[in-house]
């Protein structure tokens, strides 16, 4: 069983612990940032001794140590506003992560606690990670295009006619593979979007949003006839200028078109409008259908959930067009969200923020 340390040792007992930390610890004083106490890892990486530490500052733990914005940093816990504050920031060591907080010494004058954690470690196991999955579905999708260009050619007659079976079983290999490309396809540039959200920003360029939604209802004129269904765009302005990366503007709006054709009972017809909504232009989608079940509406926009109501849908999708949607529209400063009530249309809506075009561009 284990034994509780008396009272005496307590303070020992403790220091012992906080010696054998991976963990850097520092205890220093509030107003001054002296250093009262310094853990054997946190000497270890600074190159100090133990008799080293009472005439340190925190300041002196790292060469890029910047007082004013560790002032900002810890206000909050100066203010009473919180018990503690976190941030990342790279250091001599890599990625860490620093937890501070107010505390009050035996003495009566409060102290700050820093608890460094080094996660670069981990950091380089993730971007492993997410690389070897990027390579693996990168090498799914090659062979699987291979496969898709060899059944076309099969299907067209050009090696030859077909028995009706063998053009029966044709078809449904084609529908499977299709489904196998699509799903590579979705969770590849998801992920993508996951290991690099922010690397768009400096690429955004200025984009026509009018000319960019006739181009993608253009090319799904195909899906619409496969469906029989028809698309029906509303009056739009002549100019509609947005910054964004235009391949991923067209893949979103791929997505959200598919979606609501292959949603959309036979016969129907999809509405599309482009208007001015506050600073932003706010593109709608509008799709009949059974809309989307109740317990989906929460969670629409999650990987891998289907907005397709029923069981028997027309086209079984990956679960992924939606959440993609939602992380492009989010590099791009935008908003994505949906109406559906029982009874009536669905309607999916963005929102990206206008900009003024250069001379030369109108």
């Amino acid at each position: 069983m284990l034994q509780t340390p008396d009272t005496p040792n307590l303070q020992s007992y403790l220091s012992d612990i906080l010696e054998e930390l991976h963990d850097e610890v520092y205890v220093y004083d509030a107003s001054s940032l002296r250093l009262i106490y310094a853990n054997r890892t946190a000497r270890l990486r600074c190159d100090w001794s133990l008799h080293d530490v009472p005439d340190k500052k925190i300041t002196d733990s790292s060469d890029d140590f910047d007082v004013g914005i560790f002032q900002s940093h810890v206000e909050p816990l100066r203010l009473g506003m919180t018990d503690a504050v976190t941030i990342q920031a790279i250091h001599e060591k890599g990625l860490v992560e620093i937890t501070t907080r107010l505390l009050t010494a035996l003495e009566g004058n409060p102290v700050f606690v820093s608890v460094l954690r080094d996660r670069e470690p981990r950091r380089q196991l993730e971007r492993a990670r997410k690389q070897a999955f990027s390579e693996i579905v990168h090498d799914l999708r090659t062979p699987l295009t291979s496969i898709m260009g060899a059944l076309k050619l099969l299907d067209s007659g050009r090696m030859g006619d077909l028995p009706p079976q063998a053009q029966s079983l044709l078809a449904l290999v084609q529908r499977n593979a299709d489904t196998m490309l699509t799903t590579v396809s979705d969770i590849l540039d998801l992920q993508k979007l996951k290991t690099h959200p922010d690397e768009a920003e400096e690429e955004l360029e200025e984009v026509e949003l009018v000319a960019l939604i006739k181009d993608a209802v253009a090319a799904h004129i195909g899906y619409c006839a496969v469906h029989n269904v028809s698309i029906d765009i509303a009056a739009m302005p002549k100019e509609a200028w947005i910054r964004g990366l235009p391949i991923r503007l067209h893949q979103m709006l791929a997505n959200l078109l598919s979606n609501a054709i292959k949603n959309s009972p036979t016969g129907d017809v999809v509405g599309l409008e482009l208007r001015e909504n506050g600073d932003n232009w706010q593109i709608r989608i509008i799709n009949g259908g059974p809309g989307i079940p109740e317990h989906l509406r929460d969670r629409i926009f999650d990987n891998y959930v289907h907005s397709a109501a029923t069981s028997d849908a027309k086209v079984k999708g990956t679960g992924l067009g939606l959440a993609i949607c939602k992380k492009i529209i989010k590099t791009h400063g935008g908003e994505i969200g949906f109406s559906c009530h029982t009874g009536e249309r669905t309607q999916f809506f963005v929102d990206i923020p206008q900009t003024i075009p250069s001379i030369g561009q109108t």
